[in-house]
């Protein structure tokens, strides 16, 4: 029975191991502390081993503790030598007290002389064994009592403590390491990837665009007259470089959204009027598609957000619909507002949309149909959607899709803030600063 000295010794012990702040160095604290309260109650121990060993019973760590600073003398390999009596006892669980200290410790120790026994106490965790600690006393072995055996293995819960919470620290230290040197990875490769974008879409551009003016040159004031085989040649042509041009612009956009080069200015505006001036940007690409357009006439507040970039949202949806519409169809733009925002719906009735591909609209690279038949018509990147969301989310907006099925029409509906007082008066939480340098949206193409 331990006695209530112990007890509250064991208790203070106890307090140590939860107070120590620095939890990777918490056995290099804890140890000497043990070592101390155990020579104030009564067991004058000359010096304190633990050794703590892995799954396979390879030695980990060793701590070893006395009053002169003296390097360890415990031979290792006899301490964990197989078949021993006393090792029987350690792996079952059981305290040993060992009498033969030569056979463990080195006899050039300063204080060999004065040692006369060694209890070694099995330190385990429910039923693993993680090491030994290692008690040498100036007593004969015959001399030990159980008391002072089943307070030895008290302390071994609370080294074991000790040790688990070490290690645990010591691993999330090693993957906090590890996490802060991944992302230092990753936003360097995020800057590779954003320089070379910029460049390869600068050389790319550069050309194209020089190629689609040469062939625009030769479809509309060509000089000599062109077969109609010629004729559909260039014109493949034409659409191929534009394409590609749009796909080299939009590239860039998502670059300048994620690598946080885009600068969101909010104010007050007439999104109705907006909606206007895009349906006449679109107008004549409409009316080559025979596709009729519609806005609604309602009367909604103002909204608070960057017009520049609702425009290239417009525009991106718009355009979507538009590449997807069914000659002689039509695209009606909508508003609604419940006083906080204002929503903004483009429907249309085009090939609509499978449950399937709803889910995965709004990534990049998603496309309505991944037919080669709806590529080549279409002509989209897939990034147009992704764009606008980001573009949205940035803006405290937020934008959906609706579809009855394939062959029903969609309808791309987005909100954003009405500009009320309260809103105002939180203008700066609205405003996006660039991060580094400020760049502009590349245009949208229809």
């Amino acid at each position: 029975m331990v006695s209530e000295n112990k007890i509250t010794t064991f208790l203070k012990l106890q307090q140590t191991v939860l107070d120590i702040e620095d939890s990777t160095k918490l056995l290099e604290q804890f140890l000497p502390q043990v070592l101390t309260e155990l020579n104030t109650v009564g067991y004058p121990y000359i010096f304190l081993s633990a050794i703590f060993t892995d799954s396979a019973g390879e030695v980990k760590q060793t701590f070893f503790i006395d009053n002169k600073g003296s390097q360890s003398p415990v031979n290792q390999d006899s301490v964990f030598q197989k078949g021993s009596e006393w090792e029987m006892k350690v792996m079952y669980g059981e305290a040993a007290v060992v009498s033969d200290v030569s056979y463990f410790i080195n006899p050039s120790y300063p204080q060999f002389h004065e040692i006369y026994s060694l209890l070694v106490l099995p330190i385990r965790h429910i039923r693993d064994l993680r090491g030994v600690l290692i008690l040498a006393s100036p007593k004969d072995a015959n001399t030990v009592e159980q008391e002072e055996i089943e307070f030895g293995e008290m302390l071994t819960r609370l080294v074991d403590l000790a040790y688990r919470l070490q290690d645990t620290e010591s691993s999330l230290l090693k993957i906090t390491q590890q996490v802060y040197g991944m992302n230092a990875k990753l936003h360097q490769l995020d800057k590779l990837k954003d320089d070379f974008v910029s460049v390869t879409s600068h050389e790319l551009r550069t050309p194209m665009t020089a190629i689609r003016s040469y062939v625009w040159m030769a479809l509309h004031k060509s000089d000599i007259p062109l077969s109609q085989k010629l004729e559909r040649y260039l014109y493949r042509t034409l659409v191929s470089t534009e394409r590609l041009i749009n796909l080299v612009n939009d590239m860039l956009n998502v670059s300048r959204i994620e690598s946080g080069s885009i600068e969101v200015t909010p104010k007050p505006f007439d999104i109705t009027a907006l909606v206007k001036d895009v349906m006449e940007e679109v107008k004549m690409k409409a009316g080559e598609k025979n596709v009729h357009l519609e806005v609604t006439q309602k009367a909604v507040p103002q909204i608070f957000a960057d017009a520049d970039k609702v425009h290239e949202i417009l525009l991106n949806l718009i355009g979507n619909s538009l590449k997807f519409a069914f000659p002689g169809g039509t695209i009606a733009v909508g508003f609604f507002t419940d006083g906080k925002n204002v929503e903004v719906s483009v429907k249309d009735n085009g090939p609509g949309i499978s449950r399937d591909d709803l889910g995965r609209l709004f990534h990049k690279f998603s496309r309505l149909d991944n037919s080669y038949t709806a590529i080549s018509t279409s002509g989209g990147t897939g990034l147009g959607l992704f764009i606008s969301k980001s573009l949205i989310d940035l803006m405290h907006g937020k934008i959906w899709v609706e579809s009855e099925g394939l062959n029903k029409g969609a309808t791309f509906t987005f909100s954003l803030p009405v500009a009320s007082k309260e809103t105002l008066q939180h203008a700066e939480e609205y405003e996006v600063k660039a991060q580094g340098e400020v760049k502009k949206l590349e245009p949208v193409a229809i």
